[in-house]
């Protein structure tokens, strides 16, 4: 199945309003490659020890990828990146979309000859912890119900949630779940930065180059990019506002709203146990933690990306700090969707199919699609009970023409008694009605099960369950068959049979 992204529920509208071509707040530029040879690409500034600490970082991860980093240093590849926060066990499905949708773009390139270094951008400076510690499976293979395994975190809620370690209570409720060994990703003590790495590492191999937002070279490297800001602090926060306000007058929200309605955090600073502040003006890089409007500067300052790959939301974000782009002289990548899929089991699928259901009616309710295909035994009750309604109005219709010459307050009793018998009339319909449609269990199970897949406690699928329950199922398939699959950049989303 394939839709539209405006059937997505909550899909955001600037963004759909930019995928059918409307530039003006943030350029749409479909090419994939710019069309420059490798060979005439410019070596790429680099400080020194970056490379070697991405190359060592990784290796750590169970990832070589050194020569990679040369070549890219070398100017001799396109860039593309995205990234995440590093949740627990992968995070949601939408994490392995990004992923999916990067490694797609690199595939497809490469097929047209044009080379490509494809980074992942590790959000460990985050400090949602309920968010990162949070997963949603499926309770069982029926999909009906969701359970939710998460860790109530006990330290300071502004502590950067990358370094620290993953509670045990959290590991024990996903082994006992799917019963499994303990895998190296999981082992006792390991932060949720390392057990995200070597997950995706053991998932794709050496196609992604991870990146530590924390990395201390990173922080190093963007230290000029840091001195221009802070000497450029006020100019940036006319220029947001300003953006603020154009976006709101085309009928637009801003992603990032100003601290107390006056003032856009740009930096916060992290102490030794990461604990976040709001950061000073002689706060070292290494010390320096970006905002959510200044990352993006980081990662293209730094990295110097062909193409960024990213939700929505990042979508939107790149929209709202486009003018700081040009003010501070960094190049501004062009900026892509993720591909959007949801995943079910073939018998799901075969359902969707077999029941004609159309996307729009899949994150309604089970009861609103089976009341669109009801059995014929439906369609009698309710032209009986329009029929009885009729007759029984025109009675007391007739009723009040003989009485009321003679009782002239019967009038208003008969409008009560009118409005009573219309609404329990109808109740009882109804009522008939959904013993009817329940009544077909094996097709009310099978419409449930769609449901409850895709659209589980009335929230799109990616946004909340875990492509990890999937993957302890269908392994391998898995993977393959969302890269297959998975549209970058695309205004539609697809649900695909695993």
């Amino acid at each position: 199945m394939k839709a539209p992204l405006a059937q997505y529920p909550g899909m955001n509208r600037f963004v759909l309003d930019w995928l059918n071509g409307d530039e003006r707040f943030l350029r749409r530029n479909t090419r994939v490659d710019d069309g420059a040879p490798a060979a005439s690409r410019p070596v790429r500034w680099l400080p020194a020890g970056l490379t070697a600490a991405l190359k060592q970082s990784n290796k750590q991860w169970g990832l070589f990828v050194g020569d990679q980093l040369e070549k890219w240093a070398s100017g001799g590849t396109l860039t593309i990146i995205a990234g995440q926060q590093v949740g627990f066990a992968g995070g949601p499905l939408y994490t392995l979309a990004k992923i999916a949708s990067l490694v797609r773009f690199k595939r497809d390139m490469e097929k047209n000859g044009v080379p490509v270094t494809a980074f992942f951008w590790l959000a460990t400076e985050d400090h949602d912890f309920d968010e990162v510690a949070r997963l949603n499976v499926p309770a069982s293979d029926r999909q009906l119900d969701l359970l939710c395994i998460r860790a109530v975190r006990t330290a300071e809620s502004r502590v950067a949630v990358g370094s620290q370690p993953v509670p045990e209570e959290l590991i024990a409720q996903l082994l006992a779940m799917y019963e499994i060994p303990r895998p190296a990703w999981l082992r006792e003590g390991i932060t949720f930065r390392d057990s995200f790495a070597e997950l995706i590492a053991e998932m794709f191999g050496s196609e992604i180059i991870l990146v530590d937002a924390l990395l201390p070279e990173l922080r190093r490297a963007g230290a000029p990019l840091f001195d221009k800001i802070r000497a450029n602090h006020d100019q940036i926060q006319k220029k947001l506002h300003d953006r603020a306000r154009e976006l709101d007058s085309a009928g637009y929200s801003e992603q990032v709203i100003a601290r107390d309605g006056n003032e856009y955090t740009l930096f916060f600073e992290l102490d030794e146990h990461g604990r976040r502040s709001l950061a000073k003006a002689d706060t070292p890089p290494e010390r320096t933690s970006t905002s959510a409007l200044t990352r993006p500067l980081l990662q293209d300052f730094v990295l110097q990306p062909d193409i960024f790959v990213g939700g929505p939301a990042e979508v939107a974000y790149y929209a709202q700090i486009s003018p700081l782009h040009e003010m501070l002289g960094v190049p501004m990548p062009r900026v892509a969707l993720r591909g959007h899929v949801l995943v079910a089991p073939k018998r799901v699928v075969k359902a969707i199919d077999r029941l004609s259901i159309q996307p729009r009616e899949i994150f309604t309710n089970a009861d609103a699609i089976l009341a669109e295909r009801e059995p014929e035994a439906v369609a009698k009750v309710r032209a009986l009970a329009d029929e009885g309604k009729r007759e029984l109005m025109q009675r007391i219709a007739q009723i009040g023409e003989l009485a009321l010459p003679a009782e002239h307050s019967l009038a208003g009793s008969i409008q009560r008694s009118v409005g009573h018998l219309e609404y329990h009339f109808d109740k009882l319909a109804e009522r008939a009605v959904k013993g009817l449609v329940r009544k077909d269990r094996e097709r009310h199970a099978a419409v449930r099960e769609v449901v409850t897949t895709l659209y589980p406690d009335r929230h799109v699928q990616d946004r909340v369950v875990s492509w990890f329950a999937y993957w302890c199922r269908f392994r391998e398939v898995l993977i393959e068959r969302v890269i297959e699959e998975v549209e970058p950049d695309s205004a539609y989303f697809k649900v695909i049979s695993l």
